[in-house]
């Protein structure tokens, strides 16, 4: 699995181990459908402070899909937690609809 961590505030871009690190363990049971990871972080309001770091997250799967969510607050290591929470819960929603239905047997007296 490639991960892939853009971002242009320092802080953020000091996390690389980090990401690899949650983002691997997040994905770990999803890890032969995931292809490839982006991660982005990015400061809204630059200097302003307030809640405006925001993660998004791309997860690219081996069929070609792709799943895409972001999160927003107050530092980046609860947005990163936040949107690898959500990316990974969307991902096995997204696989667990496109199963086909189980077969249900009816025993006959």
């Amino acid at each position: 699995m490639e991960i892939v961590v853009q971002s242009q505030h320092p802080e953020a871009a000091a996390l690389q181990s980090v990401v690899n690190r949650r983002v691997r363990a997040a994905t770990q049971r999803l890890s032969s459908v995931v292809q490839r990871v982006v991660v982005r972080f990015k400061d809204l309001n630059g200097p302003r402070g307030g809640i405006d770091k925001q993660c998004q997250i791309q997860l690219h799967t081996t069929n070609g899909g792709m799943v895409l969510v972001s999160s927003r607050g107050g530092n980046w290591r609860a947005t990163l937690e936040l949107a690898l929470s959500r990316a990974s819960h969307t991902l096995a929603d997204k696989l667990k609809a496109q199963r086909p239905p189980r077969q249900r047997w009816v025993w006959a007296a």
